[in-house]
């Protein structure tokens, strides 16, 4: 009996031991493939889709950058000149009024900033109805204009002008008379490609005439008309100078 209860209480280093776990040969395997990242659950996918949609809109609303190119801008137009009170020189009611409405081109050139200016010249050449006294009647306008543009970073682009200089009427080419001339105005450009834009204007102007005889022998006052001009514009622009690093390139 004491021999049973000794080998029922033997000592554990006698038991056999545990076989310890089986470990992967660290020599001579390839490393285990990484496993794939997770696909997105259907509300990231929408989320992440609608986002790339909202970027993509964004980019093509966006305004494009600002020029950083100065333009000589240069052009004609198609004018008429509408009399809306010819002043004094038609005062004499024993006569007929020698100026009536007209039409004409216009040759314009100016500088044109990176921002909202324009500064620049005109020349008006107008045939005007002078209910026969002249043969041609003729009225000439040599002019300095300046443009103030709405900047709005598209193709259209409203501005407001003002103008002045000096003005002459007369027979054929002939000066009859003569005096200064001032305008406000606005107008509208729409810019077909790169370099060209297409326009309307309108300009409210004032023209003083001096004292004058027509080729009837009347005698005509001095004092000031007040016309209405439009102009329908073709215009070009040339770029001349780029500021900042672009200008440092072109030169």
């Amino acid at each position: 009996m004491v021999s049973a209860v000794a080998r029922a209480q033997a000592p554990a280093a006698d038991l056999p031991a545990t076989a310890p776990p089986a470990t992967e040969p660290t020599t001579g395997a390839a490393p285990a493939a990484p496993r794939p990242p997770a696909s997105p659950s259907g509300s990231d996918a929408r989320s992440t889709t609608g986002g790339d949609a909202r970027l993509a809109r964004d980019i093509e609303t966006a305004p494009p950058p600002p020029s950083h190119v100065v333009y000589f801008q240069y052009g004609v137009a198609f004018a008429t000149e509408q009399v809306l009170a010819p002043g004094p020189i038609c005062d004499n009611a024993g006569v007929p009024c020698i100026l009536g409405a007209g039409a004409g081109i216009v040759v314009r050139g100016g500088w044109r900033s990176t921002g909202p200016l324009y500064l620049g010249g005109a020349y008006e050449l107008t045939k005007q109805d002078p209910n026969k006294l002249y043969r041609i009647a003729l009225l000439q306008q040599a002019r300095a204009e300046a443009r103030y543009y709405f900047m709005t970073a598209r193709v259209t682009e409203p501005y407001v002008s003002v103008g002045a200089g000096v003005a002459g009427y007369g027979n054929e080419w002939a000066i009859d008379t003569w005096g200064p001339t001032g305008s406000v105005g606005a107008g509208v450009e729409y810019q077909i490609t790169r370099g060209t834009v297409v326009g309307l204007a309108v300009a409210y102007r004032l023209l003083h005439f001096s004292r004058f005889t027509d080729t009837a022998g009347s005698a005509r006052d001095p004092g000031v008309a007040q016309l209405l001009g439009f102009d329908l514009v073709l215009e070009q622009r040339d770029a001349i100078v780029r500021a900042g690093a672009d200008g440092a390139r072109a030169r």
